[in-house]
């Protein structure tokens, strides 16, 4: 469970980063953010390994689409696509009730993304 945290840590921690440096406050909330998803979804034995596989595969390409020279509107549809089959392979580890709360997860880290690129 702890490498599930790590990982997903990472990589939100990424996507923060890619928008400018984040603070002590922002650390915190990411890490208890974190905390309430790890609890919330409830992965069984069996889960938590793919998990972990598909969040490293998620932030592997993360990475690779930061390092790259591609434009921005290039980069934005790799960050879409892998968007998407980072959705996929979720769908297919979890249970409805996980999934659902995955995808609600999700939509509030990028709703409060959106608040902070404003702010």
């Amino acid at each position: 469970m702890k490498k599930i945290l790590t990982a997903l840590f990472i990589l939100i921690s990424a996507a923060a980063f890619s928008q400018g440096k984040m603070n002590e406050q922002q650390k915190e909330e990411l890490k208890a953010k974190m905390q309430e998803y790890r609890t919330s979804l409830n992965l069984t034995e069996e889960q938590t390994p793919k998990v972990e596989a598909i969040n490293k595969k998620y932030f592997e390409g993360l990475a690779a689409l930061r390092d790259s020279d591609a434009g921005k509107l290039a980069k934005y549809r790799k960050l879409k696509e892998l968007g998407k089959e980072k959705d996929k392979e979720m769908k297919a580890v979890l249970n409805a009730d996980q999934y659902k709360k995955y995808l609600a997860f999700q939509q509030e880290m990028k709703e409060e993304m959106k608040e902070k690129r404003k702010g």
